[in-house]
């Protein structure tokens, strides 16, 4: 072999490894950059105090909360506010006094628990808020909050309303308790669409049924009798039930909730409502546990704001959720 095909022999080789360090290195780098399972360095006690108990979205928090804290060896008490600011407050009193290295709760009050959580920090206690957040909650030492994107679901939820209704319609909305930061927020996503459509009539005045079934079937009952409906916006699953309910199958009426629920499944199954707007609750708690272990094990959170994704579910793709 003559020198100069020697020489370009060598240059190709060269070359071939010149390409190949650098595709390792980046591999080797995606390698680096999967995260390791977060597990508690001890035993840490933990509180999750939610709002209430009483629906579908709730059960399923506690249920995924309680997986994750198995998952992360940590010790769990679930208790329910009973949607009482006051006992929310003396929930969370009492667990500083229990010594619980963190507590995680869906404020009752947005603005009445503020005081109750800079408490609580100051006595070394983690706090994060899950599903929905204090006003002003960095103010008040919450270390994070973890949530869905309530404005972006409610826009998701009366964006699907309207396009089903090709913007033409009669509707009425039933909301979520009045201080609830959540259903003010889904409020004001139906606001940010509608100014889009005017050819959407709101026909009634916006009605609190306090996220509960029976109160929304009540209302629409008695809404059913009185109004021509093209659709009914609730805030929830829960009053999406109740709304199909009154209605019954098959109503023609486009009935919508927020939350992806089993109850809501089942309803979009048989023709009770049209969809839901998933925001995952279970994963809004299972997110805030695992960010408290990490700041309980001294490490750092990425983000302190952990949010959901948004996905409307309807007859088409709702087997895929249930």
């Amino acid at each position: 072999m003559n020198s100069k095909k020697l020489i370009a022999m060598l240059l190709a080789v060269l070359m071939i490894v010149a390409l190949a360090v650098p595709a390792m290195a980046e591999g080797e780098e995606e390698a680096e950059e999967e995260k390791e399972p977060v597990v508690a360095n001890e035993k840490y006690k933990i509180a999750l105090i939610q709002q209430h108990q009483d629906n579908a979205f709730q059960i399923t928090v506690s249920e995924a909360a309680q997986a994750k804290a198995d998952e992360l060896g940590i010790d769990l008490t679930i208790l329910s506010a009973n949607q009482d600011a006051a006992t929310q407050i003396s929930q969370i009193e009492q667990c500083v006094a229990e010594e619980y290295d963190a507590i995680l709760y869906e404020p009752v009050n947005p603005d009445a628990l503020g005081d109750a959580s800079k408490a609580a920090v100051d006595e070394g206690v983690v706090v994060i808020n899950i599903i929905s957040a204090v006003t002003d909650w960095q103010d008040y030492g919450i270390s994070a909050i973890s949530l869905g994107d309530n404005v972006t679901a409610g826009e998701a939820e009366m964006q699907a309303v309207c396009d089903l209704l090709d913007g033409k319609g009669n509707y009425a909305i039933l909301t979520g308790p009045s201080a609830d930061s959540g259903g003010l927020d889904r409020l004001q996503g139906y606001r940010n669409i509608l100014e889009n459509y005017p050819d959407m009539v709101e026909v009634v005045e916006p009605k609190d049924c306090a996220w509960d079934t029976a109160q929304a079937q009540a209302a629409v009952e008695t809404w059913l009798s009185a109004y021509d409906l093209d659709a009914i916006i609730c805030e929830n699953d829960g009053m999406a039930v109740g709304a199909g309910n009154a209605a019954g199958a098959d109503s023609g009426i486009v009935i919508t909730g927020v939350d992806g629920t089993p109850d809501g499944f089942e309803a979009i199954n048989d023709g009770r409502i049209t969809g839901t707007v998933s925001q995952d609750g279970g994963a809004m708690a299972a997110n805030g546990l695992e960010a408290a272990v990490i700041l309980l094990n001294g490490d750092e959170l990425e983000e302190n704001e952990i949010i959901t994704t948004n996905i409307w579910i309807d007859a088409e793709n709702v087997a895929d959720y249930e």
